[in-house]
């Protein structure tokens, strides 16, 4: 599949805004309700385990800090359907990941909206704000 024909196609379809920035990177901001909107990053990379091309889609949610209870984070993201918390580059992010090779469409529309769904929803939480 290619993710990021798809994921431009699928910004349209919900009214989103599409940017691609090179062949492996390009970024969709997913409107979501209350009039909010999150931004989910698309790329392509090489697994480190497998070698296989894979999609992965993350979107932050707010600057690390010592305040986070990331035993809680752990325990509420076993809930999640395809994402994970991730502490990358001082930043707590929201992730999900499949490989490129025999991805659904259907499912790729589904981790899309958790991981900004879900990004949303702990940055509000986190940061009482709408940052990202």
């Amino acid at each position: 599949m290619n993710i990021s024909a798809f994921a431009k196609q699928y910004a349209a379809q919900i009214d989103g805004q599409f940017t691609e920035y090179d062949h492996s990177k390009s970024i969709i901001v997913v409107p979501l309700s209350d009039g909010r909107f999150q931004t989910v990053i698309l790329s392509t990379e090489n697994s480190k385990r497998s070698g296989k091309q894979r999609a992965v889609l993350s979107s932050k949610v707010c600057e690390y800090n010592t305040s986070i209870d990331f035993k809680s984070l752990l325990e509420k993201s076993a809930a999640f359907d395809y994402s994970k918390f991730i502490l990358e580059e001082g930043f707590l992010k929201l992730e999900a990941s499949c490989p490129t090779d025999g991805a659904v469409e259907d499912e790729v529309r589904h981790m899309i909206q958790e991981v900004a769904i879900q990004a949303d929803a702990y940055e509000l939480k986190l940061t009482g704000k709408d940052i990202n």
